[in-house]
Order: C-alpha cells, then sequence, then structure tokens
C-alpha cells in the first residue's frame, strides 16, 4: 500500500511538470518578463481604403545627434530588452541612411515577439516621413517577407509593405490644383 502511494505521487509529479512545460512552451508570452510597450508617437494609418493625405518627406531628421544616433544603433543590441526596445523605436527619428540598415536587420534576424514588431514599425516611420523614393525601405520589408523565418509575421509585414507602397503613390500622384 505504501509503494502503491510513492508511486501514485511521483506520477503526479510527472505530470505536473510535463504540463507546465506544455504550457510555457505554448504560451512564451507569458512565459517572458513583460517589457514596458514603447508608445507609438506616429499617427495611425488608414490599412487601404481611404488614403490619407501624406505630407512632404523631410530631408534628414533633425532631432537627433549623431552621437544619440549611434548610441540608439549600440542599444539595439543590449541584453536590456527594454533598452534594445527604446532604441529601436528611437531610430524611427534617426536619418534614414544610418537606421535602415540596422532596422532591416533586426526585422529578420530580432527577437521576434519584440523587437521585429518594432523595427517593422520604425521602418514604416521612416518611409511616411523621410520618404522612400529610392525603393530601399521597401526592399528592406521584402526581404523579411521572403527570407524571414517561422517567426515572421509576414500579415503584418505585408501590410506595412503595402501602406509605405500607398504613401509613395500618394507622393507622386498630382493633387487637384495642379491638374
Amino acid at each position: 500500500m505504501d509503494r502503491r502511494i510513492r508511486v501514485l505521487i511521483g506520477l503526479s509529479a510527472v505530470g505536473l511538470v510535463a504540463a507546465g512545460t506544455v504550457y510555457f512552451v505554448t504560451h512564451p508570452a507569458e512565459s517572458v518578463a513583460r517589457i514596458p510597450a514603447v508608445p507609438d508617437p506616429s499617427p495611425r494609418v488608414a490599412p487601404t481604403g481611404a488614403m490619407q493625405p501624406v505630407v512632404a518627406p523631410a530631408s534628414v531628421s533633425t532631432a537627433a545627434s549623431p552621437g544619440t544616433v549611434e548610441q540608439w544603433i549600440a542599444d539595439t543590441t543590449s541584453g536590456d530588452a527594454a533598452k534594445r526596445a527604446a532604441a529601436i523605436a528611437a531610430l524611427a527619428e534617426a536619418p534614414r541612411a544610418t537606421a535602415l540598415p540596422v532596422l532591416g536587420r533586426i526585422l529578420t534576424d530580432g527577437e521576434p515577439q519584440v523587437d521585429r514588431p518594432l523595427a517593422l514599425r520604425s521602418l514604416r516611420d521612416l518611409a511616411l516621413n523621410q520618404g522612400d523614393d529610392d525603393g530601399a525601405i521597401r526592399d528592406a520589408v521584402r526581404h523579411a517577407i521572403y527570407h524571414g523565418d517561422d517567426f515572421t509575421r509576414v500579415e503584418d509585414v505585408q501590410e506595412v509593405l503595402d501602406i509605405i507602397e500607398e504613401s509613395q503613390l500618394g507622393q507622386r500622384l498630382p493633387s487637384a490644383s495642379q491638374r
């Protein structure tokens, strides 16, 4: 009788460990520490259908000094998730030529749950605020679609690509006063 109780307790413990493991594997976002959400300073863009008027892109952001931008780039590889997230979001305000290679790398190689969505948002903001006449930002986004791994959320990446392309189309269309 005593042996049966021990076996029953042992099997119960093994079952609890297995159930816990299954739960943490199937719910990874709930099993890691939450990092604070970085507010999105950009205005929301209508997904499709209603085109929003696009303001002419600025040539280069003047808000950040080169030293600050270099610090943001260095912080994108930080072990501190909050510091990394803040740096990725801040790169949306950096000069396009400097931020693009870093954000493109993060979009395909960054942490899938937080870093990649932030890099995608920053790339979108770069294109909307500074333009993408040469198509380099769209190329970086397409690269993520075609060469991303199993963690790449292709639907989200495609939606951002569509938004950028619509904004570029809107910049090329003549306004009613120019016709």
